[in-house]
């Protein structure tokens, strides 16, 4: 019996799998649209106040910490962490490095 329940498992998790990939991928697709759009300028960067639209439309999506960023107001702080050049600007290069670490 034990052996059967096990083999279950794995044929349940390795069925999840794709799923969990896909769904990663269209949370990405979604992120960059947000970008996409908070980005009113088109100059493929973020100041604050395009930066404020873009985590409220990721916290609306359920991205990432946008929603606990969007909850305790801490818009600048999150801003200051991840410009990491800071020019007052966030780019697509900066949001990559910072989910990486």
């Amino acid at each position: 019996m034990k052996p059967l329940l096990i083999a279950l498992a794995l044929a349940s998790a390795m069925l999840a799998a794709p799923c969990a990939a896909q769904t990663s991928e269209e949370t990405q697709q979604r992120a960059r649209e947000n970008f996409q759009q908070a980005d009113k300028n088109d100059d493929r960067k973020l100041n604050p106040r395009e930066f404020k639209a873009f985590i409220n439309a990721n916290a609306e999506d359920d991205i990432g910490r946008a929603s606990m960023v969007r909850r305790f107001g801490a818009y600048d702080r999150a801003f200051a962490r991840l410009d990491a050049d800071k020019d007052g600007e966030i780019t697509r290069a900066e949001l990559l490095a910072a989910r990486q670490q």
